[in-house]
This record gives structure tokens, C-alpha cells and sequence, in this order.
């Protein structure tokens, strides 16, 4: 009788709270919507790169405003870093970690970004990827894994996990069950898993996840994937059988499940906001993304409150999300003050050189004779200096030829004709997101036709190897486009070190555990 009225008393506060206690908001621009704020009453708000526009100080005075708050924010490392005001390192991301394969480095970063993640106000990094990238034309997950091998995976997860905690940042496991045998991004659409691939999803994709729950990992973030296997019916976001059956009950998680963002169209266009979001939690998600859109996050608070308000959603339901958002926030700490910038840009340089992967040809090459032809890569995850211009610099009397990310007509027949007078090309190639651009393997290619050697370097996924036939001289891999990793494959090539990073996924006729420079 005592429980059912503490259940009872419980749900009845969380109902004159409304449905906010279920929802993180975000919002477009630096400034902070309190007018939003008091009107949902939400549990957390969720941080974009535009939020930090005038740096951390709004975010601090939000904090300080509402000390209960849980802060959210998307900081993998690699493409995915929100907090990139200037001055703030940016790290490689969990492909180019895994490359080096040493867990303590791998922590080590992650306690740097969680030092950054802290300053800049947030208390929740939803990280890391811990998603086994078994298909290599998955258009959302790439480089954003570390790898194809589930016990690879597991391994620089748990040191990233342990990274965060260091920091005092609570770390997010993503994308539960798992993302990396897909080849529909669910920010477009739904992606299926193949009937029959049971098997696969608990022999691979299921085991991180399994070591992060033991680990006792604070959060897990849902898939917007339909896995028949385990749930015929429904996608995972929106699946008892997974969240409470699998999630809870089998594998025995005790912590918080927030969905990924509800306003993605694998969830919106199928089933609404309201009615989605209703399902999310019925299935056991205790929090659920509202997204940008001030109007969609109104629509999932009244479809919430309603179902609050006829039952639906059951005060033990309510009261048992709320006990699990409790146990979270006793575990935040305030603001962190300002790193050691420089500390922490040693430590991204470290890193980056630690990941580079050579898998053909010889190394050092001469920087004069050299014309190296690097991608200006568009700054929608921020933006960084091209291979191409920082060659000068780290490969000492080479020439450079930008192009663009996709490169254009004209900028093709120019390089072509420019590379006659040299004695060896450089060609930086970048995708992680769909293939390799069309246009830069017809670049490629004219290169390779005018008979000189053609080093190139990967800036994305490592496998852009696959594209280009015949096969290059030379090849490097670096997993990522940031500036350190950069200077690092020009390093590479100037013979400043040799890389031993080895590979997380096949590439080609290469193994996993490949490099030329390291041990297989």
C-alpha cells in the first residue's frame, strides 16, 4: 500500500509539471528562449554549434538560472563537435582514435573533451558512437565509429566513456541497438535491417552495448531503425520489446534512455510528433528530442500532457523516468573553468599523428617537384584549413592546388594542366557521407593518366581506395579533416614520422589490423 502511494503522490507531481520533465528542447542562435523555458518546463535543452556564437556565457547564466537543468551536447570528436568557437581544440574523431588503438590515448582525449564540454556549460555529452560500422557505404555512421570489430569497438568505447567521466561530463552510448549495418541515413528516412539478421545483431552490433551497460554507462540513446527481428512493428525509438524488453529487462540497464531527435524524418514523416513521442516513452524512453522548431517541440509537450492527463502514460511510468533523471542529477557538476588550451592542442596533435594510416607505396616523398592538390572542405562541420594550404608549410618547397570539395570542370582541367610541370601529385580526397564524388575520381584519374606518380591522402573514411583504379602509389588514411590531422599526414609524408596507425575496417584487399607502418 505505501509504494502505490508513493507511486501515486509521484505521478500526481509529475503531472502538474506537465510533460516537460520528458523533454530536451533546442533552439536556433546564442540567444537562450526563457520565454520557451518556463513555458515547457523541460528536464534539458540540447546545444548546436549556433548556441555558442557569443561563446559559453549565455549557457553559464542558463545554468546558473536553472541549476537543475541537464545540458546536452553532441561532441564525438571528428565532424561531430558543437562547441568550435575559435580557439577551441578539435579533436580526431572515434575512427581515427581506434587507428591508434590505444585505449589510454583514447581516454585521454575523451577527458579533453570533456574538460571542453564542461566549460562550455554542458553537463552531457552525447557520446560516444558506440555503432559497429560493418557497412561500408553507411551514410551517416563512418568515420563516427571505431570500426568494424565489435571487441575494437568495445575497447576505445569503454576508455572513451571512462574519458568523459574523468572530466566530470556524463558520456551518452549511441545508437542503441545499432547504426552501423545501414545504408539509409535516418535523418531522411527509415532504415531497415534485413529480416534474418539476428544472429549479426547480437554476435556484433548488441555488444558494446552489452559492455557499456556492465560498465555502467549514466545514458543510452535509441536508434530510428526497424529491426524485424526484434520488433516487427515498430523502429527502436518507438519499441517496447527493445527498450524495456531487450534494453531494461535482458541486458539489465539501470540508467536514463533518451531518444534521438524526434524531428528526424525517419520518425516524423511516419508518425507524427505527438503520437511518436508518446510511443517513445510508453516503450520506456525516459527523455525525447524535440528539436529546433519552438512550434513541433509545442506539439510533443500537448501530446505528452494529454496522455499524462488520460492515463497513458501512467504515474509509475512517470515516476520511474523521474527516479532515473534524479540519479542523473546528482551526478552534474557545475562549469569547469577554462582548460589549457595549449595542453589540450598538444594532445589533438598526438592523437592525430597516432591515427594516420599507410597502407601503399614509400615514404618520405620530396616536397620540391611535389604539387599537392587538396579539397576545401565545406564548412558545415566547421572549418578548417585545406591539405593543400597548410603543404608549403609541412612539406617544405611543395606547391598546392585547392579545389573544391566536389571539385568543378574548370578546376579539373586546371589542376591537369598545372600537374604537367611537376614531378609528383598529392591528391587529398574527402567523403563520409555517400560515395566518393564522382568528379574527384575524374580528377584522379587525369592525374594518374599524365604518368607521374599520385600520392593520395584519405580525409574521410579510409576507404576512398575502393574509387580509384588504377590504385595510387601512394595512400594514407587520416579519418578526419581536422587541421591536426592534416599537418599530420603532411608530417607523414615529409618523413617527420612514420605511421603506425592500423586499420579499424577493411579496406580493399587490406584487413582489418593493416598498416604498413605498424604491427598487423
Amino acid at each position: 500500500m505505501r509504494r502505490w502511494l508513493l507511486l501515486l503522490l509521484a505521478g500526481t507531481a509529475f503531472a502538474r509539471a506537465g510533460a516537460g520533465p520528458f523533454l530536451i528542447l533546442s533552439w536556433p542562435g546564442p540567444g537562450v528562449p526563457y520565454d520557451l523555458i518556463e513555458e515547457l518546463k523541460p528536464a534539458g535543452v540540447l546545444l548546436f554549434s549556433s548556441n555558442f556564437a557569443e561563446g559559453p556565457g549565455p549557457i553559464h547564466e542558463l545554468r546558473a538560472r536553472y541549476p537543475d537543468l541537464l545540458v546536452f551536447v553532441d561532441q564525438e570528436g571528428g565532424p561531430f563537435n558543437s562547441f568550435r568557437v575559435p580557439g577551441v581544440p578539435r579533436f580526431p574523431g572515434a575512427m581515427a582514435l581506434s587507428a591508434a588503438d590505444d585505449p589510454g590515448l583514447t581516454r585521454a582525449v575523451a577527458r579533453a573533451i570533456g574538460e571542453e564540454v564542461c566549460y562550455a556549460g554542458a553537463n552531457v555529452d552525447f557520446a560516444p558512437v558506440l555503432d559497429v560500422n560493418t557497412n561500408p557505404k553507411n551514410p551517416i555512421i563512418g568515420i563516427r565509429s571505431f570500426g568494424a570489430d565489435p571487441e575494437r569497438v568495445t575497447r576505445q568505447g569503454l576508455a572513451f566513456i571512462a574519458g568523459l567521466e574523468d572530466a566530470g561530463v556524463l558520456p551518452t552510448a549511441k545508437h542503441f541497438p545499432g547504426h552501423g549495418d545501414t545504408s539509409v541515413d535516418s535523418h531522411l528516412g527509415l532504415p531497415v535491417y534485413p529480416k534474418g539478421s539476428l544472429p549479426e545483431i547480437e554476435r556484433v552490433h548488441l555488444v558494446p552495448f552489452k559492455a557499456a551497460v556492465r560498465a555502467g554507462v549514466p545514458l543510452i540513446m535509441t536508434a530510428h531503425i526497424l529491426y524485424p527481428d526484434l520488433d516487427p512493428d515498430y523502429p527502436a525509438t518507438l519499441s517496447k520489446r527493445i527498450l524495456t524488453g531487450l534494453l531494461r529487462e535482458t541486458l539489465g540497464f539501470k540508467g536514463a534512455i533518451v531518444t534521438d531527435d524526434m524531428s528526424m524524418r525517419a520518425i516524423r514523416d511516419r508518425y507524427g510528433l505527438g503520437e511518436a513521442a508518446v510511443r517513445a516513452v510508453r516503450a520506456g524512453a525516459d527523455l525525447v528530442i524535440a528539436g529546433r522548431d519552438p512550434d513541433r517541440a509545442r506539439a510533443i509537450f500537448r501530446a505528452l500532457s494529454e496522455a499524462i492527463e488520460n492515463g497513458t502514460i501512467t504515474p509509475e511510468r512517470q515516476a520511474a523516468s523521474r527516479a532515473r533523471l534524479a540519479a542523473l542529477r546528482r551526478r552534474v557538476r557545475p562549469p569547469c573553468p577554462e582548460p589549457d588550451w595549449r595542453s589540450l592542442e598538444d594532445l589533438a596533435r598526438r592523437a592525430a599523428r597516432a591515427g594516420v594510416t599507410w597502407l601503399r607505396g614509400g615514404l618520405p616523398i620530396p616536397g620540391p617537384g611535389t604539387l599537392v592538390v587538396g579539397p576545401k572542405i565545406r564548412p558545415r562541420y566547421g572549418e578548417e584549413p585545406s591539405l593543400a594550404a597548410l603543404a608549403p608549410k609541412y612539406l617544405p618547397g611543395a606547391h598546392y592546388q585547392e579545389v573544391s570539395e566536389v571539385p568543378t570542370g574548370p578546376e579539373i582541367e586546371a589542376t591537369l594542366a598545372r600537374a604537367k610541370r611537376f614531378d609528383r601529385v598529392v591528391l587529398g580526397t574527402y567523403h563520409w557521407l555517400g560515395p566518393l564524388p564522382d568528379e574527384t575520381i575524374w580528377l584522379y584519374q587525369g592525374l594518374k593518366a599524365l604518368g607521374k606518380p599520385v600520392y593520395v591522402v584519405a580525409l574521410g573514411n579510409p576507404d576512398d581506395l575502393v574509387y580509384l583504379d588504377p590504385a595510387p602509389d601512394g595512400y594514407l588514411a587520416t579519418y578526419g579533416f581536422r587541421a591536426v590531422q592534416v599537418e599530420a599526414a603532411l608530417e607523414a609524408l615529409a618523413g617527420k614520422f612514420v605511421p603506425a596507425g592500423k586499420l579499424p575496417v577493411p579496406v580493399g584487399p587490406y584487413p582489418i589490423g593493416y598498416g604498413k607502418g605498424g604491427v598487423k
